[in-house]
């Protein structure tokens, strides 16, 4: 599996924004810092190889010494329509911890590109 995350945003307690290219199942992306709520928004999506035009997304704690904590697995297909529609979800009452967001399936088991990843950690955005 070849997958890479690019331009990283300079500070990893805030809200950054990156791309992803050739990523299948497991990509993980980097950490973040957070206290209660996250949103991660994909950008112009596209696929090889898979009929199936949709990814599994679902949010990890990053836990020292422990299997990490997963939270809700949302399947994202907007993103697949278009190079401007957005695909999103939000995940709320999270603990404080260093999180990140792994892609647990694409379609049918290709990979993926993403034109603009987001994560919002600010509720009142």
């Amino acid at each position: 599996m070849s997958a890479s995350v690019l331009a990283f945003a300079p500070n990893a307690y805030a809200d950054w924004e990156s791309t992803i290219a050739s990523a299948g199942a497991g990509f993980e992306s980097r950490r973040w810092a957070e206290e209660s709520y996250t949103e991660v928004q994909f950008r112009g999506c596209t696929i090889q190889n898979s009929i199936n035009k949709s990814a599994d997304v679902q949010v990890w704690r990053d836990i020292s010494l422990q299997p990490d904590d997963k939270y809700g697995r949302k399947t994202y297909t907007a993103c697949f329509k278009s190079s401007t529609t957005y695909s999103k979800a939000s995940w709320d009452n999270l603990p404080k911890g260093s999180y990140y967001f792994k892609i647990e399936r694409v379609g049918d088991g290709g990979l993926m590109w993403v034109n603009k990843v987001y994560v919002d950690n600010t509720l009142a955005d």
